[in-house]
């Protein structure tokens, strides 16, 4: 941190780091400021030349060896982020992540290590945890709404084969990674909002889990349609990914949480897609079309025949002066001027704030690890016939 307690940070990757580029020009009060922007493609570093005081670096060791970058903002290809930290952490810098953190259980491991023995703060920006929805289940959790907690569930159900080729019908990052089979391969959108209502890490944890897989057909039957020059794309077997995958997930104290991935499938997207179950309340984001408002039912307040039974949903806003978050009833107009629902304006400024104040942010490098180790627990769970495979205690140092 710069001697005028400034947070001086880059963003690694210009594409996806585009958000957090324009996260720092709302939160220069705070004392966050973006000094650097690095990328391997010139034509990602094209769009931010001439920005005052900002360099341009093409090379990663670049901004390592630089002395007056405190942070760096990892939004590079996923298969990058456990190296990219790691490196990071080692060299003296901050470490915010994009989501996943890591993409094997070993990186996972060392990425904990990594933290410890560097006593920097690292923090993964799983952008869903702060969306204002979630932050009011949150606090309806934490103030005792829904009783005790049985059953929860998250979708991310994102039609992204044209982002699995460039201009040229070459494959991406993405194409590439579509090839393996790989488990539940994007979970952190879906799981994280319900491990933050189930306070998973801290009074409860993952206990074990295991994935289905569907069948592998719907990108075949997209590169029928649309790349049709490229007869390899269509092989059988050139694909083997499924499109969808679904992991249950039982905790330590015995709630069950269900979370599926599906970035293959024609289906309009909608950003969450999240339900939480509990002795006295229900909450409900669905994404279909007209109801895509969050829901709520409360034990005697919401609707209920005379026995006490449910019997018609309201919508969450109806609670929102009550229970909004104070995040959000303090930042909330200058968050919606970010992206990701505002979740982008909040996970840079939680993770500042957690340096300054020499705390753990609210999404530490434990909840990384443990969120994105569903992705490798998965394969094995598919691989070993779809059993039961045990989560590891993370923050337990269980290895």
């Amino acid at each position: 941190m710069s001697s005028k307690n400034t947070l001086r940070f880059a963003v690694i990757g210009s594409r996806r780091g585009r958000s957090f580029i324009h996260s720092a020009e709302t939160l220069k009060e705070d004392g966050i400021q973006l000094v650097a922007i690095c990328d391997t493609s010139p034509k990602g570093l094209k769009e931010w030349e001439g920005d005052s005081g900002v360099k341009l670096y093409s090379n990663y060791e670049q901004v390592l060896n630089d002395p007056e970058i405190d942070a760096v903002c990892i939004a590079t290809p996923v298969p990058l982020h456990a190296a990219q930290a790691i490196a990071a952490l080692d060299a003296g810098k901050h470490v915010l992540s994009e989501v996943t953190a890591v993409m094997t259980l070993e990186d996972g491991w060392a990425l904990i290590d990594a933290v410890k023995r560097s006593g920097r703060t690292y923090m993964m920006a799983e952008n869903y945890c702060f969306m204002e929805p979630v932050l009011q289940v949150q606090r309806m959790v934490e103030e005792g709404v829904f009783g005790e907690i049985t059953f929860a569930s998250g979708s991310y159900i994102h039609d992204c084969r044209e982002l699995l080729f460039d201009e040229k019908g070459d494959l991406t990052w993405r194409g590439n990674l579509r090839r393996k089979a790989f488990g539940n391969a994007y979970p952190t959108h879906s799981l994280g909002p319900v491990a933050r209502w189930l306070d998973i890490n801290r009074s409860d944890r993952l206990k074990s889990l295991s994935t289905r897989e569907s069948r592998t057909v719907a990108v075949n039957h997209y590169v029928g349609r649309h790349h049709v020059d490229r007869p390899e794309y269509a092989e059988p077997g050139f694909w083997s990914h499924p499109d969808t995958t679904s992991t249950s997930i039982h905790t330590e104290k015995g709630v069950l949480i269900d979370i599926r991935v599906d970035w293959a499938s024609a289906r309009p997207h909608w950003m969450a897609r999240h339900e939480l179950q509990g002795t006295k309340a229900s909450f409900c984001w669905p994404d279909s079309p007209g109801k895509s408002e969050p829901l709520i039912w409360i034990q005697d307040r919401s609707p209920q025949n005379a026995k006490g039974t449910a019997t018609e949903w309201e919508p969450l806003s109806k609670y929102r002066d009550e229970f909004i978050h104070p995040l959000w009833r303090e930042h909330g107009e200058a968050a919606m001027k970010a992206g990701h629902g505002g979740g982008d304006y909040f996970v840079l400024r939680e993770f500042c704030a957690a340096i300054r104040e020499g705390r753990a942010p609210m999404i530490d490098v434990y909840d990384a690890v443990t969120w994105s180790s569903i992705t490798p627990l998965s394969i094995q769970s598919i691989a070993g016939g779809n059993n039961s495979v045990a989560v590891p205690d993370f923050k337990g140092n269980c290895r």
